[in-house]
C-alpha cells in the first residue's frame, strides 16, 4: 500500500473519531470521556479515581476536571478510600443513577442509528481492523517509549543512543578529559 494512502486512512479515521465524538454528545447528551465515567460507576459501583483514569483512558487531570465538574452536579460523590487514604474512591448518587438510566436508551440509538445499512460481516470486519489498529498504535508508542529512554540512557552511559550500541571510543588527546559524574535519574 502506498504512503499517501496509508496517510489519507490515518487521517480518515482522525476525523471519523471527531464526527462520532460530536455526533456521540449530540444524540447522547453528554461529551463521550464523561460518559465513559458514569457508566463504569454505574456498572462497578464505587471506584477509585485511579481505576477511573486507567479504564476511561483519561489522563488524570482531565479526569479530575471531569469529576469536579460531576460533583458540582450533584451526580457523584468523591471520598477518601478508608484503606489507603492516598486513594480517592467515586461513588455515581441517585441523580447521577439517573442521567445513566436517562441517557441508556439514547446511546443504544447511536449505536443502532450509526452502524445503520452495515451487515453484520462488515461490523465484524471493521471492529477487527479498528482492533488491529489499536494493537498497532499501542506498539508503536510503545517502541517510541522504549527508544526515548534508551537514547536517554546511551546519552547519559557514553552510548550514541541511535541503535543503544556504545559511541565509538574518541581519538586520545594531549590532555585526558575528566570522567562525567553520573547522577541518579530518579533520586527517591
Amino acid at each position: 500500500m502506498s504512503t499517501p494512502l496509508k496517510r489519507n486512512v490515518i487521517q480518515q479515521l482522525s476525523l471519523t473519531y471527531r464526527a462520532m465524538m460530536l455526533a456521540f454528545d449530540a444524540q447522547v447528551g453528554h461529551p463521550l470521556p464523561r460518559w465513559r465515567i458514569i457508566l463504569a460507576l454505574a456498572e462497578r459501583g464505587t471506584c477509585s479515581q485511579k481505576f477511573l483514569a486507567e479504564h476511561c483512558r483519561l489522563d488524570p487531570a482531565s479526569l479530575t476536571r471531569q469529576l469536579q465538574s460531576m460533583e458540582a452536579l450533584g451526580w457523584l460523590t468523591r471520598a477518601t478510600d478508608p484503606n489507603d487514604n492516598r486513594l480517592t474512591n467515586v461513588t455515581l448518587t441517585e441523580a447521577g443513577m439517573a442521567v445513566h438510566d436517562e441517557a441508556t436508551p439514547r446511546r443504544q440509538a447511536f449505536f443502532d442509528e450509526t452502524l445503520e445499512g452495515m451487515t453484520p460481516d462488515e461490523i465484524a470486519t471493521l471492529e477487527s481492523a479498528l482492533t488491529h489498529l489499536e494493537a498497532q498504535f499501542k506498539s508503536v508508542a510503545s517502541r517510541a517509549k522504549a527508544g526515548a529512554s534508551q537514547a536517554a540512557e546511551g546519552k547519559t552511559a557514553g552510548g550514541d543512543g541511535a541503535d543503544g550500541a556504545p559511541a565509538p571510543a574518541p581519538a586520545p588527546t594531549s590532555t585526558p578529559t575528566p570522567a562525567r559524574k553520573r547522577t541518579p535519574r530518579n533520586p527517591a
